[in-house]
């Protein structure tokens, strides 16, 4: 299912799933609700928070946003947090990272209801995602997971290597693609800005995972003929005229004729990821706990041909 322009467009799988969405909750008396809290975030945060809020209109989801200043102490956040917890109103919460310095990101995870746990922050939604157990996975691994879904990217027994080691998409995303499921079950590798052997390694790669937040870090000296590209960076750029724009972690311009697929930045696995988060939403309303439907089987369901329009 590579597309012939080799480029590994969002769109249709963002459409597929907001209209899975969609139709799923068009009847429901009550809509669902998430909280989307931000502390001061930087221009990447700030791009993907405002694809969230226009996608919840588009959806028709109730949306609280809390903008909250640099300023704002640990105990006020987790009082925020805590409120949410509790309130049966709340299906979904959602911290935005990343964090002014004196707030612990490990103790704001922690905090978050893990049955209402939006980006899987929650140690033990990490857990599941690493043993394989019905839970909520972090949207942006499973954008990516998804893509490579959705397209038919064969990845058993492949090298895979990704270019970074956050917690909330390099770990989790190294996990999810060691799954024993048709569209993982792959041999991965994660790399970092300390890895002696970081090119040699790329340069082995059947798909590579760029996740490290330095804009057009891959050159097309670092792969290998027909190698996959999925691009998870989103880098704020000004250009000689003045003019803000987003590029990926990958050079698209010298990378695009040696892969054989490619992700764009912007149009790519960003969109996706919104899309994730939402269905993230869906699944937390629907109750997690009481739902036997992994991610895996919601994505098969929605990329069933009934589905698709």
């Amino acid at each position: 299912m590579i597309p012939e322009n080799k480029r590994l467009i969002g769109k249709p799988i963002s459409k597929l799933i907001r209209d899975y969405i969609k139709d799923t909750i068009k009847d429901q008396p009550i809509k669902p609700r998430m909280i989307l809290i931000q502390v001061a975030g930087d221009a990447a945060s700030s791009y993907y928070v405002q694809s969230i809020i226009r996608t919840a209109g588009k959806l028709g989801i109730d949306l609280d946003m809390k903008e909250l200043p640099a300023k704002t102490s640990q105990e006020e956040l987790l009082a925020l947090i805590g409120a949410a917890n509790i309130d049966d109103s709340i299906h979904g919460i959602m911290v935005q990272e990343p964090f002014p310095s004196h707030i612990d990101a490990n103790a704001i995870g922690c905090a978050i209801n893990p049955l209402k746990d939006m980006d899987s922050l929650n140690p033990a939604n990490l857990g599941r995602l690493m043993l394989d157990i019905n839970g909520l996975t972090p949207c942006t691994p499973t954008a990516v997971y998804t893509m490579l879904k959705y397209y038919g990217i064969e990845t058993k027994g492949r090298h895979i290597v990704i270019i970074g080691r956050s917690a909330v998409v390099g770990k989790p995303l190294a996990n999810m693609l060691l799954w024993k499921k048709p569209f993982a079950d792959a041999t991965v590798s994660v790399v970092h800005s300390r890895s002696l052997q970081l090119k040699e390694l790329t340069r082995q790669a059947d798909i590579v995972v760029a996740a490290l937040g330095r804009a057009g870090f891959v050159t097309a000296d670092m792969i290998k003929e027909n190698a996959i590209l999925i691009d998870v960076g989103i880098n704020e750029v000004i250009d000689e005229e003045g003019k803000q724009g987003y590029v990926g972690d990958i050079d698209y311009n010298s990378c695009i004729d040696k892969s054989l697929a490619i992700s764009p930045v912007p149009g790519g696995v960003g969109i996706v990821t919104s899309s994730v988060l939402f269905l993230n939403l869906l699944r937390a309303y629907m109750g997690i706990d009481q739902d036997n439907k992994s991610i895996d089987g919601f994505l098969s369901l929605i990329f069933d041909d009934t589905h698709k329009k």
